[in-house]
């Protein structure tokens, strides 16, 4: 039988981690020898109560470990921890306030047993508003380096790194972290892991509910520009690194998240300090672009310094810029392989 390793960070999901710990043991049909590692990243309400809780009441075949953070290091940390700690074969990520869908382990390990080759299996995901990521009907096999890129680019292979089957030693032998102290890691957490991962399946069943947590980073109306400014030069300098077959498509998404800041800038202002943080950083992306001959991207650059990023405060544009993103991505990810 396969031996698969479910990770849940926990922090601050009361509300929700007996719901999401409950569809992990009642996946019982699945053909897996299943741990589930639970990271308790300084939770400081009562999420570590319930977990422990319902540890000690549960009577199954799901063998429970609980780790625990020294201090408070956020979600990238707490998901490397498990990575780190895992003893199976195969690791699956899902956060704490979402939950697995009925026969949802058992879809994707049936995929894996059918396709005992593949270092990643995604399933399809269900959204709060009942829509599921894919409407595919069909499972994919993404093999080249084309392919699997491609469908990042493309939106067939979702960014997130929750709902899938990953070999263990891919990430381990590939040293495929999360960079912590950041958000928005999941994007280059996920082009790295496409990079190196020889074959993909991706699955149309839906076998994961996520759930948007209103209390979650992602979703504060706190966020400050200058922690996003802060990640997303990590990100850029993460990338930089990476071989140019990857970094054409991470520097078309970095762009898109400027024009975002730069229009959250107009809107509600910023300190000098934020702003000169800012500039640097899309000085320093600009230039880089000028530095690797890359036209297409010169053009899109563009598109976030005066007077052209005011085209992202019109309604339909923001509402359809996603489109002008994918386009770039795409051409990018061409260019890129002629040169290969």
């Amino acid at each position: 039988m396969l031996d698969l390793s479910i990770i849940i960070p926990v922090y601050n999901v009361e509300a929700y981690i007996e719901e999401c710990l409950a569809s992990v043991v009642a996946q019982s049909d699945a053909k897996a020898n299943i741990e589930c590692i639970i990271v308790d990243d300084c939770s400081p309400d009562g999420s570590m109560d319930i977990v422990r809780r319902f540890v000690d009441n549960y009577q199954g075949a799901v063998q429970f470990r609980t780790l625990r953070h020294e201090v408070n290091r956020g979600i990238s940390a707490a998901r490397n921890t498990g990575v780190e700690a895992a003893t199976g074969d195969y690791v699956f990520f899902i956060d704490s306030d979402d939950y697995l869908m009925e026969h949802g382990l058992k879809t994707l390990v049936d995929g894996l047993l059918a396709n005992p080759d593949a270092d990643v299996v995604q399933g399809n995901s269900l959204f709060l508003d009942k829509k599921a990521y894919s409407k595919r009907q069909e499972p994919i096999v993404l093999l080249s380096k084309k392919e699997r890129l491609g469908a990042l680019v493309n939106f067939i292979f979702p960014v997130n790194p929750w709902n899938r089957l990953i070999r263990r030693n891919v990430l381990i032998n590939n040293h495929i972290y999360f960079v912590e102290g950041i958000i928005f890691e999941d994007y280059l957490w996920s082009y790295q892991l496409m990079d190196v991962a020889q074959k993909v399946l991706v699955l149309p069943q839906v076998t994961y509910y996520y759930r948007p947590n209103a209390n979650s980073i992602m979703h504060s109306r706190q966020l400050k520009i200058g922690k996003t400014i802060y990640c997303w030069d990590v990100i850029l300098t993460t990338m930089l690194k990476q071989e140019r077959n990857i970094r054409g498509c991470l520097l078309v998404n970095v762009f898109s998240r400027l024009l975002e800041i730069q229009n959250m800038i107009d809107q509600h202002g910023c300190s000098e300090e934020e702003l000169q943080a800012f500039r640097r950083l899309r000085s320093r992306l600009f230039k880089n672009i000028i530095s690797h001959g890359r036209p297409l991207l010169l053009l899109f650059s563009l598109t976030i310094f005066k007077p052209f990023y005011h085209i992202y405060s019109f309604h339909f544009v923001r509402r359809n810029y996603h489109i002008l993103e994918r386009i770039m991505l795409a051409l990018e990810l061409m260019i890129d392989q002629l040169k290969w």
